[in-house]
């Protein structure tokens, strides 16, 4: 059921990079950050109500979700939205590819990880070496002249969402998955409002593109707000590390829909930095973290 999950998961986030890219075409970073995260989280709470969920009434709580809305929900999504106006949507698919890598990275950093074999310090030395070669991937220089910062920031995107999801395994065992997901996503949905409000984000979005509301209200609905239930039961029932495997099959999805669907153009590097990262997953097969079990 685990493995059915993750490629529903995979789905999900693998088609998300292609509206990032026409949501945020006509959006600022901010609005549409915003945008996203509020309309995912309208969407939960409404569910919350018809299924009649128990949000948390303690404050302790609440301060953690709020942390972990901001690391890895708002930072990231921000990040994304910066990343679409730079780059392809092909490169931030390939950018969430760090992800496992920088999951094991974290975990191993605040004690969540076991001691590595010599099998995990190959895969990982191997899936850092295929995000090099994303990073390094030419790229027309005449259609996008920044797209080096826009790949530093899909790296940064993936690195503030591995250090969500590790902190989320204790908030979903706390309050439930469903619920992890529509309080943290209404608290990161505040937390972009005021960044929103300071930068005077409302008065450039009045005049968004149709092509982008739509784009944007699909991305809250189903990217995010199903996504996002999705993926917090995954990280509830086989851990973070194991949620992270979707960023194996996320960057052949955005890759190809964006050649496809965008006619972006993509170099040959590009394919082999996601091939890289699949041996990799060999090479962590059956290594779960203490953390995450």
């Amino acid at each position: 059921m685990d493995y059915l999950t993750l490629a529903v998961l995979s789905a999900l986030w693998g088609t998300s990079f292609l509206l990032i890219k026409i949501a945020a075409g006509g959006l600022t970073p901010a609005a549409f950050a915003f945008g996203r995260v509020a309309v995912a989280a309208s969407a939960l709470a409404a569910l919350s109500l018809v299924m009649g969920w128990r949000w948390p009434h303690d404050g302790r709580t609440w301060v953690y979700l709020l942390a972990m809305a901001a690391i890895g929900q708002a930072a990231p999504i921000l990040a994304l939205g910066a990343a679409a106006k730079l780059t392809t949507s092909g490169d931030l698919a390939l950018m969430m590819g760090a992800a496992p890598a920088a999951t094991m990275l974290c975990a191993r950093a605040f004690g969540m990880g076991e001691v590595w074999s010599w099998r995990a310090a190959f895969g990982l030395a191997v899936g850092l070496a295929g995000v090099g070669l994303a990073v390094g991937a030419p790229v027309d220089a005449t259609l996008y002249p920044q797209a080096t910062l826009g790949r530093a920031l899909g790296l940064a995107a993936a690195v503030f969402y591995s250090l969500g999801a590790l902190m989320s395994r204790a908030a979903s065992r706390r309050i439930g998955p469903a619920m992890t997901a529509t309080a943290s996503l209404t608290l990161s949905a505040f937390v972009l409002l005021g960044v929103w409000l300071v930068i005077g984000g409302p008065a450039q979005a009045a005049n968004a593109p149709l092509a982008s509301l739509e784009a944007l209200l699909t991305l809250g609905i189903v990217n995010t707000a199903l996504a996002y239930l999705v993926y917090f039961r995954l990280v509830a029932t086989a851990g973070a590390t194991f949620a992270a495997l979707n960023n194996y099959i996320v960057p052949f999805v955005g890759l190809v829909l964006g050649a496809v669907v965008m006619a972006e153009p993509v170099a040959w590097a590009s394919w082999l930095g996601p091939g890289r990262r699949a041996a990799q997953n060999l090479a962590q097969r059956n290594r779960v973290p203490r953390g995450d079990r």
